[in-house]
C-alpha cells in the first residue's frame, strides 16, 4: 500500500456516499431544519416522542412533518420510527449539548448561497458568489459591516470553533514558559480572555485594527480583565507591530492569505520578538497529503466564492517552511488537536 493509500480520507466512496455528495446541499438543509424547527430540542428533552406528538410540539402539518423525518432518519440524524424517536448521540453531544448548531445559520445563509457561483469563481479567479451581499467592499467581511445579523452569524460560527479548538491549545502546555503574548490579528480577544483564565499571571497584548480592538476593550472589560490584557490598535500589513512580549500568536490569520503575505507577517512577527521568543501557529489545517480532513479540503471553497478570492486551509508542512523562511527555528508540532487544528511552535 502506498503512503498516499495510507494517509487518505477516513472513509471510502461508496454509491451511497457518492448520492449524500450529490445531494449534499439538500441535507445541509435538513440539519438546519432540525436545529432550526426545534426537532432536536424537543427530541433532547422528550426522547421517545411518537411523530404526532413531534407534529404538535413543532407545528408542522404531517406532509411536511413526514418529508423532514424520513430526511433525518435517512441521514441518521433522528433514530427510531414513528412510535418512537430519539437524536443520534452525536447530534445531541454536538448540536443541543455542543455549540456545533452555531455553524448552522452561518451555512444556510452566506455559504450555501454564495457557493452556487463555485464554477464561476473557478473560472474568473473571484469570489463571485459575493453578489448575494449587498455592500460595500471587495469581500465578504467588509460587506457584512452593514449586515449586523449576518455578521452575528459569522462571529458566531468562528467563536465556535475557536471555543472548541482553544481547549486543545490550552492541554498542550505550550503557553506555560511565556511571560506576555503578542495576540496578532486578535479580534474582539476572545481567544486572549480564554488564554488570561488559564493563565493568570500571563500578560497579554492584543492588536487589530483599531474599530475591533475598541469592541476588544469593552469584552476585556466585560470579563474583568482589563488589568490582564491591553489592546494596541494596529494594521499588522502596515504598521509595525509593539514590542515588549517574549511570545506571539497567530490563530485563524494564515488560512486567509497567500503564502507570501504569511511569510511577511511572520517577519515582522520574527523583528519584535526576542532572541529565545516563541512564535505560536495555530489553524486548522489539511494533512501533508491534502486529502483530508473533509472540514479542510471541502471549506477553502468558501474562501474562493464567497469570502475573499483567495485564501486556503495549508498542510503542516507549509507552516514549518514559512516560519522557517521567517527566521524561526525548533518547530515543534501538535497535532490531533480539536476541529482539525494543529498547532507550530517556533523559536527566534
Amino acid at each position: 500500500m502506498g503512503k498516499h493509500e495510507e494517509t487518505a480520507s477516513a472513509w471510502d466512496l461508496t454509491d451511497e456516499g457518492l448520492t449524500l455528495i450529490m445531494y449534499g446541499a439538500v441535507a445541509s438543509e435538513m440539519l438546519h431544519a432540525g436545529k432550526e424547527l426545534g426537532v432536536f430540542a424537543h427530541l433532547s428533552d422528550h426522547p421517545g416522542s411518537t411523530s404526532r406528538e413531534l407534529a404538535d410540539a413543532v407545528a408542522l402539518d404531517e406532509y411536511p412533518l413526514d418529508i423532514l423525518l424520513t430526511g433525518l432518519r435517512g441521514l441518521r440524524l433522528v433514530l427510531g420510527d414513528d412510535s418512537g424517536l430519539r437524536n443520534h448521540p452525536l447530534v445531541e453531544e454536538r448540536y443541543v449539548q455542543g455549540k456545533d448548531a452555531l455553524h448552522l445559520p452561518f451555512i444556510h445563509d452566506i455559504v450555501n448561497p454564495g457557493i452556487g457561483d463555485f464554477v464561476e469563481s473557478l473560472r474568473t479567479s473571484t469570489n463571485a458568489g459575493l453578489r448575494h451581499f449587498p455592500g460595500q467592499g471587495d469581500s465578504l467581511y467588509q460587506r457584512l459591516r452593514s449586515d449586523p445579523g449576518k455578521q452575528r452569524q459569522l462571529h458566531d460560527h468562528i467563536h465556535a470553533i475557536s471555543d472548541s479548538a482553544m481547549a486543545g491549545l490550552i492541554k498542550t502546555g505550550a503557553l506555560d514558559g511565556c511571560r506576555h503574548l503578542l495576540d496578532v490579528a486578535g479580534g474582539i480577544g476572545r481567544n486572549a480572555i480564554t488564554i488570561a483564565k488559564h493563565y493568570p499571571d500571563l500578560k497579554i497584548t492584543v492588536v487589530d485594527l483599531p474599530p475591533v480592538v475598541e469592541a476588544a476593550a469593552k469584552n476585556i472589560a466585560d470579563h474583568g480583565l482589563t488589568e490582564q490584557i491591553s489592546t494596541v490598535a494596529c494594521d499588522v500589513f502596515n504598521e509595525p507591530l509593539p514590542t515588549g512580549a517574549d511570545s506571539a500568536f497567530l490563530t485563524h490569520v494564515m488560512p486567509l492569505w497567500p503564502a507570501q503575505t504569511n511569510v511577511e507577517i511572520l517577519r515582522k512577527v520574527h523583528a519584535v520578538l526576542p532572541q529565545g521568543g516563541n512564535l505560536l501557529l495555530f489553524d486548522a489545517m489539511q494533512n501533508d497529503t491534502r486529502d483530508g480532513p473533509l472540514g479542510t479540503v471541502l471549506f477553502p471553497a468558501y474562501f474562493l466564492s464567497v469570502a475573499t478570492g483567495r485564501g486556503n486551509f495549508h498542510p503542516p508542512t507549509a507552516y514549518a517552511d514559512w516560519m522557517a523562511e521567517a527566521g524561526f527555528d525548533q518547530v515543534k508540532r501538535f497535532e490531533g488537536l480539536p476541529v482539525d487544528h494543529c498547532l507550530h511552535v517556533g523559536v527566534k
